[in-house]
């Protein structure tokens, strides 16, 4: 029984993971978007969920799951993580930019925070994970994760000191860590 439950709440997990991350679709001012985005990070989901039930460890017959197809599959949200937030800032009104700075530029700071943002953040699984035996790398670990938790929030506050423009950067940022750190393990074959 206590197996049953916990599938339940595992799938009512998911169901509601995929909605909030549908919502994303209001930033657009389309609300056909919200189902555009779930649509889109079920597809996510699914693809995850079939790479997972191939690569099981238990007693029914295991297949193995192509290296290639995940290497791909891997790179497409990385991919995805890089793009996400300057489509959303661009193309939304999530975030208002000063009318000085040029959509050239800002396009260029968004993708280098966004560069920076994934690579602390694959940089800090990478000391605590693979790295983890010693403390001192741990910690490593964490601080780069304090590092880059604090960059989004940090920045926007700089544009946007209202909870909603900072809760929404947290929001694009949980987003691009998703894809980011799914992508990683897909590439690098970990869990």
């Amino acid at each position: 029984m206590s197996d049953l439950w916990f599938k339940i709440k595992q799938i009512i997990t998911l169901v509601v993971f995929i909605i909030a991350l549908s919502l994303l679709g209001m930033i657009s001012g389309q609300p056909v978007m919200v189902a555009g985005y779930g649509v889109f990070f079920l597809v996510v989901v699914a693809i995850m969920f079939y790479l997972t039930r191939r690569r099981q460890r238990h007693f029914e017959k295991v297949k193995e799951s192509s290296a290639l197809f995940r290497m791909i599959f891997g790179i497409i949200l990385l991919v995805l993580a890089l793009i996400t937030p300057p489509i959303i800032i661009l193309r939304t009104n999530l975030v208002t930019l000063p009318e000085t700075i040029k959509s050239g530029v800002a396009l260029a700071i968004v993708a280098g925070i966004t560069i920076l943002f994934i690579a602390l953040t694959l940089l800090a699984v990478y000391f605590i994970n693979n790295r983890g035996r010693k403390v001192s790398n741990r910690v490593i670990g964490y601080i780069l994760y304090i590092i880059a938790a604090i960059i989004p929030g940090f920045l926007m506050s700089r544009v946007d000191k209202t909870t909603l423009g900072v809760g929404s950067v947290y929001y694009v940022a949980l987003i691009v860590l998703i894809l980011a750190y799914s992508g990683y393990g897909l590439i690098t074959n970990r869990e």
